[in-house]
């Protein structure tokens, strides 16, 4: 008993220890009034870059992303050359297709309509290498997707990536009929195909970086990059995914290192502190101003793949829905499907010979568009 007591007591004071021993972390950007500039994206070796300006929100702000319009944009060569971004949509600035001189250095220079003026560090064009294979495999939480790569020259060290998944999406089964102008009416069968079948995009969040600098050669084996649980919509019918590769510095290896780690932490107590991020960029009008953003110029390597649910041993999808019967009557029609949740499917004779009902069923089952889908088939697909 004594033994327990004393265990117990032991417990008490680490964890009292550990309480007094956490500072609270103060970031001064935290209390800024003005809002920082967050500049993202690459500056893409053969291929078109996108770079996108926004502003960070405050705490208490619940607004949308502010977008940073109406800035200039350029791309500077070490040999004083100049190529200007042009903006493609709000906050959104893009260099059409060029190839970089690998003997050049080159930086970002930014100019927002407010006259504040930013500039990256001098970069070197770096070559990615090639992705060896993209492979997935059934695990017992889903199925994990890994890839292999490797630099022969052992030039690359630092390698990031990320992706974009496609998946297709079905409704359980067809909507022939609509509820329109207070009565019951065929739909259109090109209009039935449309809310049948969908497809749903979505891109990576997480940072996934890698280094070899501590191994003997420039390979990656067997890295995971993401985990499909168990029943999930995107292996119901058949998936893919794109993933991008691009070779980095140490540099950009070490700010995204600390950006995964102050965004992967719980918050406990055990955590290190969140600790203040540097980039490459810097705010020449005001030097003391903050910017986030780490701008790369790389090679971008893809490769896709995809998975067909026949492929996946014991992978069962199944939506929740809630199937209905509703009289063929005026007011009880009105009530089921005026609002657009339920949907009608098909009817149900009496011995009569007339419609005394209709079936239907939830939106989310017989309209694929209402989970985030698009019936536009994708030109890959």
């Amino acid at each position: 008993m004594k033994t327990r007591i004393f265990k117990l007591i032991l417990c008490i004071s680490a964890l009292l220890f550990s309480l007094s021993c956490k500072k609270p972390f103060e970031h001064d950007a935290i209390s800024d009034s003005a809002t920082l500039l967050v500049v993202e994206g690459i500056i893409n070796q053969g291929g078109q870059t996108n770079i996108m300006l926004s502003r960070t929100l405050k705490l208490s702000d619940k607004s949308v992303v502010q977008m940073e319009k109406g800035a200039k944009v350029q791309v500077e060569g070490s040999n004083n050359s100049i190529l200007a971004l042009t903006e493609s949509s709000a906050g959104v600035y893009t260099l059409p297709v060029t190839t970089f001189n690998t003997n050049l250095q080159y930086r970002l220079r930014i100019k927002t309509i407010a006259g504040k003026e930013y500039l990256s560090d001098l970069m070197s064009v770096r070559t990615t290498p090639a992705i060896d294979s993209l492979n997935w495999r059934r695990e017992r939480e889903g199925v994990g997707l890994y890839i292999d790569a490797h630099d022969s020259n052992d030039n690359t060290r630092y390698y990031q990536w990320d992706y974009l998944e496609t998946w297709e999406q079905h409704s359980v089964e067809f909507s022939d009929y609509v509820y329109k102008d207070s009565r019951v009416q065929s739909r259109d069968p090109l209009e039935s195909q449309k809310i049948f079948t969908c497809w749903k995009n979505e891109a990576s969040t997480n940072i996934l970086i890698n280094s070899t600098a501590k191994l003997s050669s420039d390979v990656v084996d067997d890295f995971q990059l993401a985990l499909i649980p168990n029943r999930s919509e995107r292996l119901g019918i058949r998936y893919s995914i794109l993933v991008k590769q691009y070779a980095i510095g140490k540099e950009a290896y070490d700010y995204l290192t600390l950006m995964k780690r102050n965004s992967e932490q719980q918050g406990s107590l055990f955590d290190n502190q969140p600790s203040d991020i540097v980039g490459n960029i810097k705010c020449i009008s005001n030097p003391a101003e903050r910017v986030i953003g780490f701008i790369n110029i790389s090679q971008i390597v893809e490769k896709r793949i995809f998975i067909n649910n026949s492929q996946v041993p014991a992978w069962n999808f199944d939506l929740t829905c809630g199937a209905i019967v509703v009289r063929n009557q005026k007011d009880s029609l009105y009530a089921a499907f005026v609002t657009g949740q339920n949907l009608i499917t098909t009817y149900n004779v009496s011995a009569a010979g007339t419609i005394e009902s209709y079936n239907g069923n939830t939106a989310i089952c017989l309209d694929c568009r209402t989970r985030g889908g698009s019936n536009v088939k994708p030109s890959f697909w």
